[in-house]
């Protein structure tokens, strides 16, 4: 090989180079259209590939959408608890945080907000994911938000468990209403007003 060569790339990299292009390409379909709405041979166009070639690394249309769900779910851990750490986990500012970073995101709140509705129904690939979710999500937030009141930074005259539902519900339908209307929502403005409604007031 001459210094002018580029280095091929081994079986395995070229394989999770497509996989990660086959996800992306599905993230933005299903944000668009829904998981019933997103067809197979869309997403395989848009990923560069044929359907066989799609079907080759995700069997099912169901299995492409966990995956989606699963990688989501690990960024946005990974961001949660990063924003924690620098927010020396003051969980009233990270939570602020969390939400002004979703307002450069819109196709991944919109991929969010259409899935959890379809998962509603208790027939969707995607109901149990998100039922165990939310379970997981609240029983650790409600973790966080007693340490927090511990700290006498959070009201603690309601339930921790009582709050990590509300404010799950807050963020939930401010998305909503953002992307209706995101000219004239401000969610993270909204929101902002919400945690300072928690924090302990002084005096």
């Amino acid at each position: 090989m001459t210094k002018f060569q580029i280095p091929r790339r081994t079986q395995a990299e070229r394989t999770r180079a497509s996989r990660e292009k086959i996800i992306q390409a599905a993230t933005e379909l299903f944000a668009q259209q829904g998981f019933r709405g997103a067809k197979m041979a869309d997403i395989a166009k848009a990923a560069d590939l044929t359907e066989p070639g799609l079907l080759h690394h995700f069997p099912s249309k169901t299995h492409l959408l966990m995956e989606v769900l699963k990688e989501r779910d690990r960024i946005d851990s990974e961001r949660m608890h990063a924003t924690l750490k620098k927010n020396g986990n003051h969980f009233l500012d990270a939570g602020i945080e969390l939400v002004e970073h979703n307002e450069t995101v819109p196709g991944l709140v919109q991929l969010f907000t259409l899935l959890v509705a379809e998962g509603i129904s208790p027939d969707h690939p995607a109901h149990v994911f998100f039922t165990e979710r939310y379970q997981r999500e609240r029983e650790h937030m409600a973790q966080v938000i007693m340490q927090a009141q511990k700290a006498n930074e959070v009201r603690s005259d309601i339930p921790a468990e009582t709050l990590v539902v509300l404010i799950f519900a807050m963020m939930d339908g401010l998305q909503v209403q953002w992307l209706l209307e995101p000219e004239k929502i401000n969610m993270s403005g909204m929101f902002r007003v919400l945690m300072d409604m928690l924090k302990v007031k002084e005096g």
